[in-house]
């Protein structure tokens, strides 16, 4: 087991903040055909804006494919990264992350394949898929060529607790307020203005933010805007999110900000020099990705309770908060549940790894795996 910790300290070591993956796509690449795969690249880089590239590997085996996932990129700070063992746990110096997330999950499944090699367990074809970009809105996946890839069903291993599987995961919508005012001298004149960021303001405070119930989440996220304090704002960004588990209720919240904006803005009219002006407010909303649940009954929460069962641990079942991957395989057809890999206080600096937790994380991998081989 020590083998996945020496990994995972390597790994942690090669930057990759996200759309800069290319030296840990490279090394993934080497290292995934010395494990005996069949790697193809894919041309992500384009797309995404980076240099680096998603990373597909097909291991042979008996039966029906199964996927395993991870993502390679990185949230900031995530450049020189030091790793320092302290106990049980895994942690930066302190002065940047530590990178768990998710290079945990990518030295587990490493782990795996491995253990699978050198003590010959007979297992299902296995296909790797190490994504780009999941942090800066999952672009990697989503502009992954899916045409590779034959299985459908699998797992990403991009979450915290192992004994608990992550099958479903909310819908997100982005909405991007877009507030035009009027410029004006905010010392001479500022009759003649119209502020931006007071309308902003004033519509934030209208809002319901944070958990509005057990399926939805709303957060003002960035607000950007003025040009210097002697300027009345004439313009201003506010950038919105909203999830939920129900589409009615994401589309209801979506439609309450960007109708509560307009009203607002409604409301900042005026006439200024014998001319009527009204502000101009542009909602943007896009959705950044769709909701999944898997059943208790489905073959993915079988097979990782069976798993579980093997190692005498009870495997629990979870609704997600957040998007990950899991949510773009489960779109295009296949289905992915999310394990825990012992990660804990992720896009901080106070990010660790338990290795415990991280180590059961290669015994459930590794025995969900064999069971696929023989679950029909």
């Amino acid at each position: 087991m020590e083998e996945v910790v020496k990994e995972l300290l390597t790994l942690v070591k090669i930057d990759s903040e996200s759309k800069e993956e290319g030296k840990i796509a490279q090394y993934l690449t080497t290292k995934l055909k010395q494990l005996g795969g069949e790697v193809v690249i894919d041309d992500v880089r384009e797309k995404v804006g980076g240099n680096g590239y998603n990373v597909i590997a097909k291991f042979k085996g008996k039966g029906n494919p199964i996927l395993l996932n991870a993502h390679i990129d990185t949230v900031s700070p995530g450049k020189n990264i030091t790793p320092i063992i302290e106990g049980n746990i895994i942690k930066s110096k302190g002065d940047t992350i530590l990178g768990a997330d998710d290079k945990a999950g990518v030295a587990i499944i490493l782990e795996v394949l491995r253990l699978l090699n050198i003590k010959k367990i007979p297992h299902p074809p296995i296909e790797v898929v190490f994504t780009v970009c999941e942090e800066v809105g999952l672009l990697g996946v989503k502009n992954l060529d899916f045409s590779l890839l034959s299985a459908k069903y699998g797992y990403s291993l991009d979450s915290e607790k192992v004994d608990t599987l992550i099958c479903g995961a909310p819908s997100q919508n982005s909405i991007l307020v877009k507030i035009h005012g009027k410029e004006a001298h905010a010392g001479v004149s500022p009759e003649l203005g119209i502020s931006s960021i007071k309308i902003a303001a004033k519509a934030i405070d209208k809002l319901e933010i944070g958990r509005l119930d057990k399926e939805t989440t709303c957060n003002v996220g960035k607000i950007k805007g003025g040009i210097a304090t002697n300027i009345v704002p004439p313009y201003t960004e506010v950038a919105i999110e909203v999830r939920s588990h129900n589409e009615g209720k994401l589309e209801k919240e979506t439609k309450k900000i960007t109708q509560t904006f307009k009203e607002v803005g409604e409301k900042f009219a005026k006439v200024i020099e014998n001319k009527k002006i009204s502000p101009k407010i542009e909602c943007i909303v896009k959705r950044k990705y769709n909701k999944f649940s898997l059943p208790i009954s489905h073959k993915v929460v079988q097979l990782a309770i069976r798993g579980g069962k093997n190692l005498g641990m009870k495997i629990k079942t979870k609704q997600g908060r957040g998007g990950s991957d899991a949510n773009v395989f489960n779109e295009r057809g296949i289905s992915v549940g999310i394990i825990g890999t012992g990660m804990k206080k992720v896009h901080s600096k106070e990010e660790y790894l338990d290795i415990e937790e991280f180590k059961k994380g290669v015994k459930l991998v590794t025995e969900i795996v064999k069971e696929a081989a023989f679950f029909n």
